[in-house]
């Protein structure tokens, strides 16, 4: 049994371990587009989804060797429990021995390697059949308990070091994303700055929402460096000391309503009954994060059919 649990626990060990060179590198981006950064970056997107999927078919795999390390730490304080009981048996036999004479005799046979027990066993002749069995008895239960120690640290070891690679390999290419991410922003900030222009006005919430010009739009986002529609919205009015709530209809209800010709370069203008909001920035534009397709954006202010505007 202590043999089949070895190999067991060799082999899982063995196929659990990762391919090498599962995680490929990133290639440099410098003078890219944006268009090819997003490739690169969708790129390796899919490589930490395999890495992932990866970590995550260890993890099941990894179930039948928990499952032995469970069953090992269920057993040891039996084992620890009989191992103490067979050392108490064998100085109760060696103290019977020392009454006879032969103390010093059984004493060197038990303080060697328990491996060669056997082999010096031979040497107590003079010991009952019965002492001679508990002995070995004995002895087996010590090594029974040594062998289930070692297998548990080996299978903790193997099973800590496995995950801990793959965690490592994600690591290494999250790092990856965000740096390209950082190089698309830029880049998306270079390719636009004509068209988009500075901001030289005195508006807060435009201000704000200038410097998110780039940023993706991710469903549910706020901020800092991600955002849907009323999530830019109510990031731009909370620089300008406004609380505003995330979600259309509420900033719907949050502004006083407004004309089209009152408005100014902060006000809100509200689209596709109300599942939609921008900030308008003047000159009949507004700045809004449109859609998971896209980035936060200039756009011309009928880019949508509008609801009304408003002021909070």
């Amino acid at each position: 049994m202590v043999r089949t649990r070895r190999i067991a626990a060799a082999a899982l060990a063995a196929a659990l371990l990762p391919v090498a060179g599962a995680v490929l590198t990133s290639s440099q981006a410098s003078a890219q587009t944006s268009e090819e950064i997003q490739a690169e970056i969708d790129a390796r997107h899919s490589d930490l989804e395999k890495v992932i999927e990866d970590y995550n078919a260890k993890r099941e795999e990894l179930e039948d060797a928990n499952q032995l390390i469970a069953d090992i730490e269920a057993q040891l304080p039996e084992l620890e429990a009989a191992s103490l009981a067979a050392q108490d048996r064998m100085a109760e036999i060696a103290s019977t021995a020392y009454t006879g004479g032969d103390f010093a005799m059984v004493n060197s046979v038990l303080a060697g390697d328990p491996a060669d027990f056997a082999d010096r066993l031979m040497y107590l002749s003079n010991l009952t059949d019965a002492e001679n069995a508990a002995l070995q008895d004995s002895l087996e239960q010590i090594e029974t308990l040594e062998t289930r120690q070692a297998e548990l640290a080996a299978l903790q070891a193997s099973a800590d070091e496995i995950l801990a690679e793959i965690e490592t390999q994600q690591q290494e290419i999250e790092d990856e994303i965000d740096a390209l991410e950082e190089e698309y922003d830029d880049a998306v900030q270079e390719e636009h700055q004509e068209e988009w222009g500075d901001y030289s006005g005195d508006s807060a919430v435009v201000a704000f929402a200038y410097d998110q010009l780039g940023d993706d739009y991710v469903y549910g986002a706020d901020g800092p460096d991600e955002w849907d529609c009323s999530g830019l919205t109510q990031g731009a009015w909370g620089a300008a000391g406004v609380s505003l709530s995330h979600n259309t209809e509420m900033q719907w209800n949050e502004t006083a309503r407004i004309s089209r010709d009152e408005l100014q370069p902060g006000d809100l203008v509200f689209y596709n009954g109300l599942s939609h909001v921008a900030i308008y920035i003047g000159g009949g534009e507004i700045i809004h994060a449109p859609n998971s397709t896209t980035v936060v954006k200039i756009a011309d202010l009928d880019v949508m059919g509008i609801d009304g505007y408003g002021r909070p």
